[in-house]
């Protein structure tokens, strides 16, 4: 027997199914943990300087580290699910997260804080991978784009209230709290796996191999949907990365506001990405994921075009950009989880290969958009407006001569 074949896999231990309500809050804990962790830490980053003396790089790679350690897992988490269980992974990913808060919260220096940060986010991205994976095998093709729409407006809320409870533990018990309550939630969502996740993905006989999911995620990139799918979701990552990396800078360089003024406009933006997604649930049986995906498109052109019209005009307040902005993210509220959807559908045996690729390459392209758009200057917002216009009339023009995202599994 080879290392890479570790022979018959272990039959699913019997378990009582999980109600689809309750097995859904249980995913929607999972796959939120990685964005509460992320902006849970932001209001920390001064204090933390401060209090190892460091420079504002240095304590910067605390997080740049975690995004890059997370796109790893991305990668990881998928085809190890694939090959040991959808409960392995993500029983594993959340002790792997909880040991990498317990390295923050005592960290004795910088670099352990680096480390730990690192160890933390590639727990967390089994959150995102896997609970896409279950959702796929546990309902029908009609229901998965709905059911992803709710997983992903579980996330939308962490994002948007991490950074204010953040701020508030930091002011009340200094940065070490933060990752003190990420210790405690991590538990508790543990233990509800450990207690409650059912084994959604048996195999039997052997579980595929490494070159056989290498060959998988090959098939797929030959697959003209899947491509379209990849093409869609990177233009939703690399318009959202460059508007929320750039829009801060903006509010102070360009419209004299004060740094911290992002967080409360930023509700725009979570509000309609929200609305969005429900909007999905309400929207997805009776219209399907290809209508979908196209008015969401469509949606986040007019938008995109009506930002950059009123900076042509000269018009100049943040309501300006984040109006726009906020019915641009209705519009990829209704785009990605159709996208995510129709990728993970093309393939029944190797799902998690599918997650891990759609997952990974969007937001690798959305990250070299982010590093690109970075050298252009933020005294305006025409450039970051520009960039947003451009890539919204490529996605609809792509959208256009795409294949029907209206996939139709084989069970």
């Amino acid at each position: 027997m080879s290392p890479a074949d570790p022979g018959p896999h272990p039959t699913p231990r019997p378990r009582e199914p999980l109600g689809d309500p309750t097995l859904l809050r249980l995913l929607a804990a999972i796959s939120a943990l990685g964005p509460i962790a992320t902006n849970l830490y932001l209001p920390a980053l001064p204090d933390v300087r401060a209090d190892f003396g460091a420079t504002v790089a240095a304590v910067q790679t605390t997080f740049s580290i975690s995004l890059v350690t997370f796109a790893t897992g991305i990668m990881v988490w998928g085809p190890l699910s694939d090959r040991y269980g959808r409960r392995t992974a993500v029983i594993t990913g959340l002790a792997i997260m909880i040991a990498g808060s317990l390295l923050n919260l005592t960290a004795p220096s910088l670099a352990w804080l680096i480390a730990g940060r690192g160890i933390q986010a590639f727990g967390t991205a089994a959150g995102l991978v896997v609970a896409r994976a279950i959702v796929t095998d546990r309902f029908p093709a009609d229901r998965i784009a709905r059911t992803l729409a709710g997983l992903t407006m579980a996330s939308v809320l962490g994002n948007a209230l991490a950074p204010t409870a953040g701020g508030y533990l930091v002011a009340a018990f200094g940065w070490r709290s933060v990752f003190a309550v990420l210790v405690a939630a991590a538990l508790v969502v543990a233990v509800a796996a450990w207690r409650g996740l059912p084994e959604t993905h048996g195999h039997g006989g052997h579980p595929p191999r490494v070159r056989d999911m290498l060959a998988t995620a090959r098939m797929l990139l030959g697959e003209p949907l899947f491509v379209h799918c990849i093409v869609q979701s990177a233009v939703v990552y690399a318009i959202f990365f460059v508007f929320i990396s750039l829009s801060p800078h903006i509010m102070v360089d360009a419209l004299g506001r004060s740094g911290t003024e992002f967080g409360l406009y930023y509700l725009f933006i979570a509000v309609g990405y929200f609305l969005g997604n429900w909007s999905v649930g309400r929207l997805a049986s009776p219209r399907g994921q290809h209508w979908m995906v196209s008015t969401g498109l469509t949606i986040q052109l007019v938008a995109a075009a009506a930002g950059l019209a009123l900076v042509l005009m000269h018009v100049e307040h943040p309501l300006s950009i984040f109006i726009p902005m906020g019915v641009l993210a209705y519009g990829q509220g209704l785009t990605l989880p159709s996208v995510t959807a129709s990728a993970v559908s093309l393939t029944r045996e190797n799902v998690g290969v599918a997650s891990s690729v759609i997952g990974f390459l969007p937001q690798l392209i959305g990250a070299l958009a982010l590093q690109g758009m970075g050298h252009f200057p933020t005294d305006t917002a025409l450039p970051m407006m520009v960039f947003c216009a451009a890539v919204a009339v490529l996605g609809y023009v792509v959208v256009r001569f795409a294949p029907s995202f209206d996939v139709v599994r084989t069970q």
